[in-house]
């Protein structure tokens, strides 16, 4: 099978009343944490981080398994299938979420997990002066430099050339899905590209 169609990108999905979420306390987590993502190294758990709703705000939000900061944000029954596999490069981080007078319990999924396999070649991508990533048009994975790799070692990670996109491995986005959860969407990777966010 072709490292293309093993790998799924996890984006948000659902209707106009899932909330987008933000940060309510960058300075305190949000540095450290991009930072241990940069230098691939776990954060040392606060009691929580604090999340708020991010605008545009929904009339009547509704909180379902999966949000997005861009960092995934997931609930109690995706935290419950991921948490047990002791998925390596990856910290479910609690976080909490004032919605009116409820605060909804959730794990920011924190991959420090990078990996440069973006297939230059086969990939059609636009890149800024400084060589990072800023379109993919079509995503084309390196099937060496994964296939080096140990499964365990990628079931979960971010490409290093665009650190907002997180890829699954069929074997893990089969387990998440297996619960049918409200919010989430995967797209197969040599599927995945800017068409497809707008088409979703």
């Amino acid at each position: 099978m072709s490292m293309n169609t093993e790998y799924f990108v996890i984006k948000r999905g659902g209707g106009s009343d899932y909330p987008l979420l933000a940060w309510d306390d960058d300075e305190d987590f949000y540095r450290p944490l991009a930072k241990s993502a940069a230098r691939g190294h776990p954060v040392t758990e606060p009691a929580f981080i604090k999340l708020r709703l991010g605008a545009p705000v929904p009339t009547h939000p509704i909180m379902v398994d999966y949000h997005s900061l861009p960092e995934p944000v997931v609930g109690e029954r995706i935290k419950n299938v991921l948490e047990p596999l002791h998925i390596g490069g990856t910290q479910l981080i609690p976080a909490r979420i004032p919605v009116g007078d409820e605060v909804y319990d959730y794990r920011l999924l924190h991959v420090f997990n990078r990996i440069v396999c973006v297939d230059k070649e086969q990939s059609n991508c636009t890149y800024s002066r400084s060589g990072r990533m800023i379109d993919i048009k079509h995503l084309a994975l390196d099937e060496d430099i994964l296939g080096d790799l140990p499964l365990e070692r990628r079931l979960i990670f971010v490409l290093a050339e665009s650190t907002s996109t997180y890829l699954f491995h069929q074997s893990i986005k089969d387990a998440v899905m297996a619960i049918e959860p409200k919010g989430v969407q995967f797209f197969r990777a040599d599927q995945w590209g800017s068409a497809a966010v707008f088409g979703s």
